[in-house]
């Protein structure tokens, strides 16, 4: 393929190759081919998130804040064609499905098809080469996204995992709902929504990712051939954004909702610098520390659910990126004060914990590898929990990771995240 201009990347635990190629205008394009699947997906991501609310001016070099809620606001918008069409419908008569999603450091959009792949993944780059803001739509999408936010808000677990993380990351974006409040929305303006399109939404930010059932050349051409039309010039100037600045955490915080249990959720936050190529193992490696003190296998999971302290609703979320890192703990429990004090401590004395050992953390590492080996048989697990933008080590290369990794291992990144960390918790009580 040395031809095409692709770099084949072999990922010998799966047996699987990648291709990958960077196009004139910056694209960074990764192809899958798999043609025992029926189904193909495609998914372009590009580097903007909920936490991109402050970009640094080219021209003046001054901070611009923009809204909380502004990357989701654009992801809704895309989908609206130049003249209010819904442009879902346009991937639905090529037989696909179509979808996006927000994060805190990208927005994807993805469809999946069984026919019309060309057609489709054509379709896919013209959704994010324009936009179409008008003072009226604008106004109409900030009902819709309103209305979207007071149902999350009317949703205990999302209230308790976004209520520990304002605790974690006060004063930063990261306390902000990933769509924003309803005050922030409604300070959204086309200009707004112009200049971060502008900014964010040029091929060099972006990654297109596609697997599945295809021709490897003939795709890689049509891709090429649409990104020359797409964008004859070349747009390749790198975006500063402002960086994440931690504040002292708030210790603890709880609400009232109406809920049959208290809700308890415990957030861990890291201080220590990660290079951009360990991204991926650290964050295998505190997913095994933290199942190993926390997860159904523990001593002290078993423990407390034969009393009846915690139930099967216990939940462990760990979150790795470039500027930030975090763990939580989610759980159902009518005595969260106790239990809070208990986990904390546990997490400080993580490296004398009795369930911290070879012995399990060999039994972890099975398990993860047995929900790795199901994954593989999803297209859509793959398509998303490949991550292109990561430069080091990658889903492909859990096997390896998991073969390679040492009890010492996970107890040094075990030390780097807690010696050092920062805790809060956040309980939500019935009314």
């Amino acid at each position: 393929m040395q031809n095409l201009g692709l770099e084949k990347i072999n990922y010998m635990a799966v047996g699987e190759s990648v291709y990958r190629a960077v196009l004139a205008n910056g694209l960074q394009v990764y192809l899958l081919p798999k043609n025992d699947f029926n189904e193909t997906y495609g998914i372009i991501s590009i580097n903007f998130g909920s936490v991109d609310t402050k970009v640094v001016s080219r021209e003046t070099k001054q901070v611009r804040h923009y809204p909380a809620g502004i990357a989701h606001f654009l992801e809704h918008k895309l989908f609206e064609g130049k003249n209010g069409e819904d442009l879902l419908q346009e991937f639905t008569k090529f037989g696909a499905e179509s979808n996006a999603f927000t994060s805190f450091t990208r927005t994807s959009y993805l469809f999946s098809t069984t026919d019309c792949v060309a057609e489709n993944l054509k379709l896919l780059q013209e959704l994010v080469h324009q936009a179409n803001f008008s003072e009226a739509s604008v106004q109409r999408e900030q009902g819709i996204i309103q209305q979207e936010i007071e149902m999350y808000q009317d949703d205990p677990d999302y209230r308790l995992f976004f209520g520990a993380l304002s605790n974690l990351y006060p004063q930063t974006p990261l306390a902000e709902d990933i769509a924003g409040t309803t005050e922030s929305i409604m300070d959204i303006t086309v200009e707004n929504l112009t200049e971060n399109f502008e900014l964010f939404y040029r091929p060099s930010n972006m990654t297109l990712f596609v697997i599945g059932n295809f021709d490897l050349e003939s795709t890689f051409e049509d891709i090429v051939k649409t990104q020359e039309t797409l964008y004859p010039q070349l747009l390749t100037e790198a975006i500063e954004k402002e960086p994440i600045r931690l504040q002292p955490v708030i210790p603890t915080a709880t609400s009232r909702m109406e809920v049959a249990s208290p809700k308890l959720a415990i957030g861990i936050r890291g201080k220590d610098a990660i290079k951009d190529t360990a991204l991926y193992r650290y964050k295998i490696a505190l997913k095994l520390l933290f199942a190993m003190m926390f997860g159904w296998t523990s001593k002290r999971f078993q423990t407390l659910y034969e009393n009846g302290k915690i139930d099967n609703s216990l939940t462990l979320e760990v979150e790795v990126e470039k500027d930030f890192h975090f763990v939580m703990l989610t759980m159902d429990t009518q005595e969260p004060v106790g239990l809070s004090h208990q986990f904390r401590t546990a997490i400080r004395k993580f490296a004398q914990d009795s369930d911290v050992t070879e012995e399990h953390l060999d039994t972890i590492k099975s398990e993860m590898f047995g929900d790795f080996l199901h994954g593989l048989n999803s297209l859509e697990y793959m398509a998303t929990q490949y991550e292109p933008h990561l430069r080091g080590e990658n889903i492909f290369d859990l096997p390896k990771i998991l073969q390679d990794i040492t009890l010492n291992d996970v107890l040094k990144v075990g030390h780097c995240f807690i010696d050092h960390c920062d805790m809060t918790d956040f309980t939500i009580f019935p009314k």
